[in-house]
């Protein structure tokens, strides 16, 4: 395996469940899997002391027990800054919970390679926002990881799907259904390049709501007969949930379910069927109809120019979804990448990257790419000294080619120019776009307050925006940028992400110009610039989207978390 420098641990922490992945010497891409040998970790976490918790199989095994004390389904609370659970008298918010998810996954990867592990790169949601995204950098941070970066699921799952297309020139959609969110993101493969068109989706849809449309089935058909409600009591429910979910997954490859319930010494079978499930979800797979479409239109495509479907997450395998995709876009969706999986591997690939360039699988492929463009080389062969001749200008065209403001020049002749190193390499470029627009709160003419977008959702990243501002007021000695994120025109539509303060500002009259520069770079990291034109005052802030701590909140959450028994 990779030494402990080069290490980056993809991590795909999911709603339902969560998986691992590293970049091995020779540039592939394994699933690690956890202390028990299994791929993927359920994201559940059972109490069962003050300082003790257990991660994984044993805490589903606890849903019945001891419900009371579990935890499922976190994910959806990311990003909620005022949600807490507690236990034996301990409040803990999703940044906690998921922390202790992600200690599970960083400890059993530490122990199946024997080294230690710091840096990881971690997935979230496509149309997850600010606070969200920040609130998962947070649980890493308290798990004692190093987060290198926040990166989008699909783009993940693309990066797993695409690097065997490398070259070729494909549209990609990717439905990410999971166990708790969902959403639909179409991308562009040209050569080397993987870049977002378009996002969009729902932080609260996902196979979990499948689940519950069955398990209310269920229970009503019990209630008809019996007056009794499994639903009533946790321990019961659990129990029934866990039945559920099996008769679900035997949906996708069988016709027909029975799902037995027992209640206060009552007894039933229910009988499912795969259409009847169908028909109880049907408003759910028109909710992923809809999405998929808004998406499609947002890239400005059709289903024709659609040449891959990926699939990802446990939900998609439900033949329904699949059903659903075949309709609309009138291919099969792709069969050889694995759902649960593909997050975690595309995490990895990224980290190396993005993170790694001195990986040694990196540099193997760069040797032996130069070693075979040298064999390429024709022959040199001896002339005779041509006689000396004026100095004068060759006639050779030049071509000026720009990239990221580097101008290089290229003779054009007759001889092979030598390739470098960075020619040679077709390093993978991941273009990534914003999910939600960002924009600020100004005084409209009638001096009320209204939000104007600044960089638009779908805007490419890295992306600066310069604008004039003027004072609203007279006489104003500090002027205040309050920066959002959302479609809205309003306050109460958008979130407010972050204020920047421009203070002891000389008296002048309103219309005073204020320029205002937002710089969203590929890091997820917003820098704000608020410039008074006339004085040249400036005040920067950089705004890495946090999910609501403070950096004491997260170093003090680190100690408790160390404090933990983690099983």
């Amino acid at each position: 395996m990779a030494s402990p420098d080069n290490i980056v641990l993809g991590i795909d922490l999911g709603t339902t469940f969560s998986a691992m992945s590293l970049v091995n010497n020779y540039g592939k891409a394994e699933i690690v899997t956890n202390a028990e040998g299994y791929p993927t970790t359920p994201s559940v976490v059972h109490f069962y002391d003050g300082d003790a918790v257990v991660v994984g199989e044993e805490a589903v095994k606890m849903v019945v027990v001891d419900p009371e004390n579990v935890v499922r389904f976190i994910k959806r609370h990311m990003g909620e800054e005022d949600f807490t659970l507690d236990f034996f008298g301990q409040a803990y918010n999703p940044q906690e919970i998921s922390a202790l998810i992600l200690r599970k996954l960083k400890e059993d990867a530490e122990e199946l390679y024997n080294t230690e592990i710091h840096d990881a790169v971690v997935t979230v949601p496509a149309y997850f926002n600010s606070s969200q995204r920040g609130a998962t950098a947070e649980a890493g941070a308290i798990a004692g990881l190093h987060v290198l970066s926040i990166i989008n699921e699909p783009t993940a799952a693309a990066i797993a799907y695409g690097l065997d297309r490398i070259g070729g020139r494909r549209n990609l959609l990717v439905m990410d259904l999971g166990g708790g969110t969902f959403d639909v993101t179409v991308m562009r493969i040209r050569g080397t390049k993987l870049t977002t068109i378009a996002s969009d989706g729902n932080a609260e849809l996902g196979g979990k709501d499948w689940d519950d449309r069955l398990l209310n089935h269920v229970a009503e058909q019990f209630f008809e007969k019996y007056q009794l409600d499994p639903r009533d009591e946790p321990s019961p429910y659990q129990e029934l949930y866990e039945r559920v979910l099996a008769a679900k997954i035997s949906l996708s490859t069988k016709e027909r379910a029975l799902i037995p319930v027992n209640f206060h010494g009552r007894r039933m079978a229910v009988r499912v069927t795969r259409d009847l499930f169908q028909d109880l979800t049907l408003d759910l797979l028109n909710q992923c109809e809809e999405t998929t479409n808004i998406v499609l239109g947002k890239a400005s495509l059709k289903w024709p120019d659609v040449d891959d479907i990926l699939l990802v997450g446990g939900a998609t395998r439900m033949p329904m979804v699949q059903n659903l995709l075949k309709r609309l876009a009138g291919i099969e969706p792709e069969k050889n990448v694995n759902p649960e999986e593909c997050v975690a591997l595309g995490a990895a690939l990224a980290g190396v990257f993005r993170h790694r360039p001195h990986h040694p699988a990196l540099m193997q492929k760069r040797q032996s790419m130069k070693e075979k463009a040298a064999k390429l080389q024709p022959p040199k062969e001896k002339k005779a000294e041509p006689p000396p001749t004026k100095a004068k200008s060759s006639g050779a065209a030049a071509i000026g080619l720009a990239y990221g403001g580097h101008v290089a020049q290229k003779a054009m002749s007759s001889a092979p120019t030598p390739l470098t190193t960075s020619e040679l390499l077709p390093d993978v470029v991941i273009e990534d776009v914003t999910t939600h627009p960002l924009g600020i709160v100004v005084f409209n003419k009638k001096r009320e307050e209204t939000v104007v977008e600044l960089i638009p959702e779908a805007t490419k990243l890295p992306y600066e925006f310069h604008g004039r501002f003027a004072y609203a007021f007279e006489n104003m000695t500090a002027v205040r940028v309050e920066v959002t994120e959302g479609a809205g025109k309003t306050r109460e539509q958008v979130a407010v992400i972050g204020k920047v303060e421009l203070t002891g500002l000389p008296p002048r009259p309103r219309g005073t110009p204020i320029e205002v520069i937002y710089n969203y770079g590929i890091d997820q990291i917003l820098t704000v610039q608020v410039v008074d034109v006339e004085t040249g005052a400036k005040k920067d802030l950089a705004l890495r989207f946090q999910g609501g701590m403070t950096a004491d909140q997260v170093s003090t959450a680190r100690g408790r978390n160390r404090q933990m028994i983690v099983d």
